[in-house]
């Protein structure tokens, strides 16, 4: 089965005005006929034709906002009730309609989707999910589209926008989360529409697919990378948390599951597939005629670190290949191969993608490399789990030919327990550990440092500088030429929440000015 390319709408509308009548017909609603000219979760967005969606949700209930919105203005709101025996119900408040809608938020997406005309049916659409890797496989997903002469979107962590012809992302959108919301993703698809994207790439969290965020997104692909140790505080427990990772598999129009077969949890999402859904498995270090014949199959053998990047023997259903990447790290092999999957399930030349993958350039914050003459190199990578930190150090080791330094913290108001992991690990597999200031928000710093000195066997040994900076320039003055500096947790991050305040710091401009010998 091969996912047919679609051909974009040229008509698809720029503005989607439409009445409420229709729109919310679709869901049993008879309701006044007024016009809409677009939907807004914040209150404070509201205008006279904008309709205020209100529904209670994770950390907030917008259904204590709906007076602002009148006092806005807004001629209708649709409000989220509790009782499906008010679904429907209509009122008036001063000039505003309001109207109430049971389930509203679990039908949010849906709700978008009639709004904006479901836009993710006019292009193909690829949603990865996992612990880690999320990032760099959508933006090397959609870097590896665009160098194949397609245009291509991506929505996630490093913002929403496409390629430009540089071949770098360009954010157009910031996003809060690492998914949007219902809205703003349906939004987001039909602008990129209009702007002539064949194909986006997004990464969908854990959170978002719990909470329908992208329930009503037609899905052609489903790529998982990998699951371990994170948000447990809000999941509770990792059955929980891979549970919700696998409602990917009830996305509306799956034709096929990339699955990272060198993790033990692809077993419950094979456990789990949709009988019209096809699987496609990708890993490192396996025998191509164990690969189950009722399966396709990416597989890399033969793996070689050198100072350029990476070469690699690949063998796939497609055919086979040499591969060289100009990226560093382990990981990244599995990130190009769900990318490589990806586009070969859209009907891709496997001889194409293995001329162009060769152009493929790291994505922003994820093990970029900074080097000086007769200095240390540095190297800047977003992990923050405990699983990512203890990859992102393995893989500096193998490119690293002195000694390993490690520049890290945690972040504050997020899962204590993996802190002592983290200091665990970065213990084990670094020569000299400095810790530093992450995200704290309203932690105390010092009680941080602790928690991550609770799994170091000798504490007394690492360095404690709380400015990251500062922290930096230790390493860089302790380290010589020949040794790599691994400072984790920041990456793309251009700031850092310190208390409640958002504080302007951007790490690969600060390293990048640094290692040019700028005074910084």
């Amino acid at each position: 089965m091969q996912v047919d390319m679609v051909s974009i709408n040229k008509q698809f509308p720029e503005a989607f005005d439409q009445s409420s009548k229709p729109l919310l017909a679709h869901f049993g609603i008879d309701a006044p006929d007024i016009m809409i000219s677009d939907l807004v979760l914040d209150s404070r967005d509201v205008a006279i034709h904008k309709a205020f969606i209100a529904i209670n949700g994770h950390a907030l209930d917008g259904r204590d906002f709906i007076p602002q919105a009148v006092s806005l203005g807004a001629k209708i709101i649709v409000a989220q009730c509790d009782d499906m025996a008010n679904h429907g119900h209509v009122e008036m408040r001063e000039q505003s309609v309001i109207v109430s809608f049971y389930q509203l938020a679990e039908k949010l997406s849906e709700l978008a989707g009639h709004f904006y005309q479901f836009p993710a049916n006019l292009m193909s659409v690829i949603a990865v999910t996992g612990t880690n890797g999320k990032t760099s496989t959508v933006q090397l997903t959609s870097q590896l589209a665009f160098l194949m002469g397609e245009q291509a979107a991506s929505i996630g962590t490093l913002g929403a926008g496409m390629y430009s012809s540089s071949a770098e992302f360009q954010a157009q959108q910031n996003t809060v989360n690492t998914t949007p919301d219902a809205i703003s993703m349906q939004r987001l698809l039909a602008e990129f529409v209009n702007e002539g994207a064949f194909q986006v790439a997004l990464e969908a969290s854990s959170h978002a697919l719990k909470q329908n965020r992208i329930k009503a997104l037609k899905t052609d692909i489903a790529v998982f990378t990998n699951l371990s140790r994170d948000h447990l505080d809000y999941h509770g427990s990792m059955a929980e948390y891979g549970l919700a990772k696998r409602l990917l598999l009830k996305q509306p129009g799956l034709a096929y599951a990339v699955l990272n077969a060198n993790d033990p949890e692809h077993k419950n999402w094979l456990a789990n597939i949709p009988e019209t859904t096809s699987v496609v498995l990708y890993g490192q270090n396996i025998n191509a005629a164990d690969m189950p014949s009722e399966y396709q199959y990416c597989v890399a053998n033969n793996v070689r670190y050198t100072a350029e990047g990476i070469a690699l023997s690949l063998k796939s259903s497609w055919g086979d290949c040499e591969l060289r990447l100009s990226l560093l790290a382990e990981f990244n092999v599995a990130n190009v191969l769900a990318a490589i999957c990806s586009q070969l399930c859209l009907g891709k030349n496997i001889k194409q993608i293995a001329y162009i993958v060769q152009k493929l350039k790291p994505v922003a914050g994820r093990m970029e490399l900074y080097c000086r003459q007769n200095h240390a190199t540095i190297v800047v990578d977003y992990a923050h789990t405990p699983d990512a930190l203890e990859k992102a150090l393995l893989a500096t080791k193998q490119h690293c030919h002195g000694k390993l330094f490690c520049v890290f913290g945690c972040g504050g108001d997020r899962d204590v327990g993996k802190r002592s992991l983290m200091g665990e690990i970065a213990e084990r597999l670094a020569d000299h550990v400095i810790l530093t200031d992450d995200n704290v928000r309203s932690e105390n710093p010092k009680d941080i440092i602790q928690d991550i000195l609770s799994g170091c066997i000798n504490p007394e040994q690492i360095l404690v500088e709380h400015d990251r900076k500062t922290a930096i320039k230790i390493a860089a003055k302790q380290a010589s030429a020949g040794d790599m500096i691994l400072v984790a947790g920041k990456g793309h991050e251009n700031y850092q929440i310190i208390g409640n305040q958002t504080l302007a710091y951007d790490e690969r401009q600060f390293v990048a000015l640094f290692q040019e010998g700028k005074k910084v």
